[in-house]
């Protein structure tokens, strides 16, 4: 018998190779079927959601054996969070926000690290900036110059809108404190709360993230109730410290906007977890950046979005990106 032994082992051994070389890329492929793709955006009928649900359906539909869909948790912030805490492995954030986890700033205590970007520049969002008709506001330079009494409203603490509020106080040169000390009011609540407070009178200034169609600013141009300013440029400009990018909103999207705004701007990054397998991390970024017929088809907030500027730096808020997607960019040309 002793004679078989090596012809055996000769018959075995390109099968064992075959597994040996293999393995490696088992191993990541059942890494990536075992990490949950819950893409986490914001609530249900929010633009996110809907946004984070266009990409799912894409990556799917080139890459059927991805199991991947939208989750209406947490917003940019608190994905950020998620990701530090390792509760989460691939989700919406802004290129702002990015910048302040990176670097542990504004709504961030210490620094996140342990996220990578895959694409940015997905859409467009603005700081939106509204006083109430009739307040006789022409600008908030005027507001810090003249210390004036004003009423100011935003939305909750600890959200992005709250964060770019005051971050445009701080570009033209006072913050709520000032406002208090001078008489007025600030008043962090929710959009219903701000809406009656400017159609009754009780709010002179809104400040909030704004994309065009978006609801509470659309209802008040219509009726009447807001005009839309912006500020400086001077002020822009030092907003960008902040990662915000001067952009232009174009005339005419709201009632009563009769010429162009050049606002603080921010857009969407897709981001995901710095363990994510690079080949997974290569066909989510594929399938996004090949489907933006499609993507835009889902909704309109895409239009924007330029797959071959998807790897720019500003749009990505200066987090790298993850090999994966780096490697598709380059493959495309994109990236140098």
């Amino acid at each position: 018998m002793r004679k078989y032994r090596f012809p055996l082992v000769c018959a075995l051994l390109p099968v064992v190779m075959f597994f040996i070389a293999a393995a490696p890329f088992a191993a990541n492929t059942a890494d990536a079927a075992a990490m949950d793709l819950k893409i986490g955006s914001n609530r249900v009928g929010s633009t996110w959601y809907v946004i984070a649900a266009c990409i799912a359906d894409a990556v799917k539909k080139d890459y059927p054996d991805i199991q991947i869909d939208a989750s209406p948790i947490a917003g940019g912030i608190g994905n950020l969070k998620l990701f530090e805490q390792k509760k989460m492995n691939i989700a919406l954030t802004m290129d702002n926000n990015n910048l302040w986890a990176w670097n542990g700033e504004v709504l961030f205590d210490k620094p996140i690290k342990n996220f990578r970007t895959l694409a940015g520049g997905m859409d467009q969002f603005y700081v939106g900036i509204a006083v109430r008709k009739g307040s006789g506001i022409a600008s908030l330079e005027d507001v810090s110059a003249k210390k004036s009494k004003i009423r100011l409203m935003t939305v909750q603490r600890g959200t992005t809108g709250e964060a770019s509020a005051a971050h445009v106080l701080e570009a033209v040169g006072f913050s709520y404190d000032d406002i208090k000390k001078w008489g007025g009011s600030v008043e962090h609540t929710d959009f219903e709360a701000i809406t009656n407070a400017i159609k009754d009178g009780r709010c002179d200034v809104f400040i909030q993230a704004l994309s065009v169609g978006h609801p509470t600013f659309t209802e008040l141009a219509v009726t009447g109730k807001i005009d839309l300013i912006t500020v400086s440029d001077k002020a822009l400009k030092y907003m960008e410290k902040y990662g915000y990018v001067p952009t232009v909103l174009p005339k005419g999207n709201f009632k009563g906007q009769d010429a162009d705004l050049m606002l603080p701007g921010y857009r969407t990054t897709l981001s995901v977890i710095d363990t994510m397998p690079n080949d997974l991390a290569y066909k989510i970024t594929k399938a996004v950046c090949e489907n933006k017929e499609a993507l835009v088809m889902g909704h309109q907030a895409f239009s924007p979005f330029n797959p071959s500027e998807a790897c720019e730096p500003k749009y990505l808020g200066g987090v790298p990106l993850h090999p994966g997607a780096a490697q598709y960019y380059k493959e495309k040309g994109y990236l140098k």
